[in-house]
């Protein structure tokens, strides 16, 4: 289920349409059962547990965990135990975007890290910090008549991404904690998303990325395929035009000094790929994104 087809699950007091479903710890239970997808998950454990499965894995997961899982990702909700008590955020791209502008809280390879090993464990004091913050955005949400409901409800997830990614990069040296469910797959796919967080902006061939770490580029292709349901070339893509975005939307920065730093042949290249990849034009882009 998407976050449009969850919505009349719960009372209009916990979304924005098209933006936001927040679903508090007394209405999680909505979800057992369900099978997720086509939107952005951040679920944060506070007490109890829950057994899941995520792009086919299985996951038992306890107090103090925080799962972000992609909208590519599928998750199916199997059984929580009686005292769980956990909350979900839903989120589209644009909402996160209109939130946190050209902002992108935590690590750089975070968002990629995580298509691969979406649990992180927390501190109790960590956990607390990120609900405090839901706490906020719920209040925000329940006040229908507040003028500037939706505005508020912006500065609440950017002020609840900003902790995040404050804890993330805390957690920096800990990406590994989940080492029983990981074999040698897992280590090419994650190795693979490692290195296109550090080189995207140079490196753009999926040779290069085999190279790196001694494997046939077919075989690269297979299991990133495989684990995470995009090809190495749509993962790099993806990053590219992601870091172009965000440049875009600083009118101060020359779409031809975003080619240039993203190692594009010239202004002329870099148009041709981000119009296959968004269907617009960057200057487009940019004049939408200024109307806002």
């Amino acid at each position: 289920m998407t976050q449009k087809e969850l919505m009349p699950l719960f009372p209009p007091t916990c979304y924005l349409k098209g933006g936001i479903l927040l679903v508090s710890p007394s209405d999680f239970g909505r979800l057992e059962g369900r099978t997720l997808g086509g939107s952005r998950l951040f679920m944060l454990v506070c007490h109890g547990s829950l057994s899941l499965q995520i792009a086919g894995r299985n996951y038992e997961v306890r107090a103090y965990a925080f799962l972000d899982v992609m909208e590519t990702v599928s998750i199916q909700m199997e059984q929580f135990s009686p005292d769980l008590q956990a909350w979900g955020v839903f989120i589209t791209f644009e909402f996160a975007s209109e939130s946190l502008k050209n902002l992108r809280p935590g690590p750089q390879g975070y968002l990629l890290e995580r298509l691969n090993i979406p649990v992180q464990e927390l501190s109790e004091k960590e956990c607390g910090t990120l609900e405090h913050q839901l706490l906020l955005l719920r209040e925000c949400l329940s006040d229908m008549k507040h003028f500037y409901r939706q505005e508020l409800a912006q500065l609440y997830f950017k002020s609840f991404s900003l902790e995040l990614g404050n804890i993330m990069l805390s957690h920096r040296e800990d990406t590994d904690r989940f080492t029983p469910h990981i074999n040698k797959y897992d280590f090419i796919t994650l190795g693979f998303l490692k290195l296109v967080s550090r080189y995207f902006s140079s490196e753009h061939t999926v040779d290069f990325y085999a190279e790196s770490l001694c494997i046939s580029t077919k075989h690269l292709t297979r299991v990133v395929k495989e684990k995470i349901g995009k090809t190495p070339h749509e993962v790099i893509c993806n990053e590219i035009v992601h870091q172009a975005m965000l440049m875009l939307e600083d009118e101060r920065i020359p779409v031809g000094q975003i080619a240039e730093e993203l190692h594009f042949s010239g202004q002329a290249s870099f148009s041709k790929f981000f119009k296959k990849q968004m269907k617009m034009a960057p200057m487009l882009y940019r004049r939408k994104y200024e109307k806002k």
